[in-house]
């Protein structure tokens, strides 16, 4: 017998020995003692539950989807309709985030979801531009800032997946030191798509009834606004819709101009035709003005058009329970929620809120979606929607890379090539990238709606974006000042970087805007909204998330004109 297995018989006999010699008399398993193998004694764990301590103690990656439909009016009526678009496309989203997918991925998902259904403003049932075609315009971000983007681009069902395209290609190298393009608008757009294998659809598949309908309202808006008033075709009359346009076409074209720069088809502008106020006074002269605008009439531009106002306290619905992550409370001294809820959700009918650790309380709060199994319902036509605006999101994947991007179909009866802001970036759409030398890796991303050509004056996303990053807001005479309370710089961004910019406060066109901005940091990922319009719908979820938590923003009677709210997700 050699050596070495002498030394295994005097091994095993050492352990007998240690096994008869306890004190209780019981045989015990000691702790160290091992076959002999070949690893380490380093590599070996202890038997004492450590490792299962370990395991339950550690704390899986989270990524997170946040959403919005767009800043305007929703209405009362049609409000499940787009917390239910949000909620689909949260968890849509989410699914991609769970299995690995990468945040641009998830962008992309939510928004194509929101093109998807016609009571937004995003590829299917967009708005009808002057000679009836749907041009649509989107963006997307990635982490480090790099953008992809397409503009007034038609026959595209998906505008985003465009975007995401061109931002895949802009990092592959070109021959002779080209610089691939990161933005590409109309016919330049469209043969990108073609090139890139996308399918190009014809205009008609984009159109909805609704579109169709609000398409032979503007035109007879114009006609009136020439003095060349004709009775109203029927609704949904799209034939002879194109009949009266084909008349007057030249008239058209040559009162546009004036048109676009007045803003009659502008967001947010109180006379647009499609507004409430409009209606008011061309169908049903006697009836008020909206009582949710602060402005003196709601939004323009909808999916759905009606003859009659909302009611001002809409009905209260089931909320959505079983969320884990933190939530704000909101301040009702200073406005009152719109509808009533006991949920533990992010409240945006205050127009100042606070982090804490329980769902808010007190008044009513936002409305939810009760359930987002139904079947799909169809848009009510007796209480318009006046939204005629960008959808947008926010991801932070499991990696922790955040991405954002917009979508928009623009203004209705917009001059053919009109690029609006979602197809801008630092526009509609801005990511601050983390610092190199920032050990905790902060990074913001912001998404805006409203009227664009007033969010381009301003650079609002941009502008939003560094506020929040660097905690500042305007003081006087124009200088930065530190401001370490975010619903502060929030309501500064809106009141003073926006509606007292000299280019929005002069205009003819009212300053409307919606931001939605996420900022991540090792504490958590916070999000933020405030909006100065009627209305702003949205949606946010963890990967700890059962279900998404949606809220119907509203700006309350008595409040300072601007609606905010929070919530933070713990990871």
């Amino acid at each position: 017998m050699d050596s070495s297995s002498l030394q295994g018989v005097d091994d095993t006999n050492r352990h007998e020995k240690n096994i008869q010699n306890n004190d209780d008399g019981l045989p015990r398993i000691i702790k160290r003692l091992r076959s002999p193998s070949l690893l380490g004694s380093d590599d070996i764990p202890f038997i004492d539950g450590a490792t299962d301590r370990w395991g339950k103690r550690r704390k899986w990656p989270v990524s997170a989807i946040f959403i919005h439909a767009g800043a305007g009016y929703h209405s009362t009526a049609n409000e499940s309709i787009h917390l239910e678009a949000c909620n689909e496309a949260a968890r849509l989203s989410m699914r991609l985030l769970r299995s690995g997918h990468s945040a641009i991925d998830a962008v992309e998902a939510a928004i194509k979801s929101l093109e998807d259904k016609e009571i937004t403003n995003a590829g299917y049932g967009s708005n009808l531009a002057i000679d009836g075609t749907v041009e649509c315009d989107a963006t997307v971000v990635d982490h480090l800032g790099r953008s992809g983007a397409c503009g007034a681009v038609p026959n595209i069902k998906n505008p985003i997946a465009l975007a995401k395209a061109i931002l895949n290609g802009s990092s592959k190298p070109l021959s002779l030191r080209r610089v691939p393009p990161n933005l590409l608008i109309g016919d330049g757009a469209k043969e990108f798509a073609r090139e890139s294998g996308m399918l190009l659809i014809p205009n008609d598949n984009l159109v909805s009834r609704n579109a169709k309908d609000r398409y032979i309202r503007w035109q007879e808006d114009l006609k009136r606004a020439e003095g060349k008033a004709t009775p109203t075709p029927v609704p949904g009359d799209y034939s002879q819709a194109n009949i009266d346009y084909n008349e007057a076409n030249h008239a058209a074209h040559r009162d546009h101009t004036n048109a676009i720069l007045t803003g009659t088809w502008n967001e947010g502008q109180p006379d647009s035709p499609g507004s409430p106020l409009h209606v008011a006074n061309t169908m049903t002269p006697q009836s008020p003005k909206s009582p949710l605008s602060f402005l003196g009439s709601s939004l323009s531009g909808s999916k759905s058009q009606a003859t009659k106002l909302s009611s001002p306290t809409p009905k209260p619905s089931p909320f959505i329970a079983g969320l884990s992550s933190e939530f704000l409370k909101s301040d009702s001294s200073i406005a009152s929620p719109s509808s009533a809820t006991g949920a533990p959700l992010h409240d945006g009918t205050g127009s100042n809120v606070f982090l804490g650790d329980s769902p808010f309380s007190g008044n009513q709060g936002p409305t939810m979606l009760p359930n987002c199994n139904k079947s799909r319902p169809k848009p009510i036509d007796d209480d318009a929607d006046k939204i005629t605006d960008t959808v947008g999101a926010i991801a932070i994947d499991i990696t922790g890379k955040i991405a954002a991007g917009s979508s928009s179909g623009g203004i209705g009866m917009k001059h053919r090539g009109r690029v609006g802001p979602a197809a801008l970036v630092g526009i509609g759409t801005a990511v601050i990238p983390a610092d190199r030398e920032d050990s905790e890796g902060v990074t913001v991303a912001a998404v805006t709606s409203g009227t664009g050509e007033h969010m381009a004056t301003t650079m609002a996303s941009q502008k939003c974006a560094e506020r929040l990053y660097h905690g500042t807001r305007r003081g006087p005479g124009g200088k930065d000042i530190a401001e370490d309370d975010e619903s502060l710089i929030l309501q500064g961004f809106i009141v003073n970087d926006f509606q007292e910019h000299p280019g929005v406060r002069y205009s003819s066109s009212t300053g409307a805007i919606g931001v939605m901005v996420v900022k991540k940091s090792p504490k958590g990922y916070y999000l933020y909204f405030a909006h100065n319009t009627d209305s702003f719908a949205l949606a946010s979820m963890s990967s700890n998330d059962r279900e998404p938590a949606c809220v119907m923003s509203r700006v309350g009677e008595g409040s300072a004109g601007v609606a905010q709210g929070a919530r933070k997700i713990a990871i």
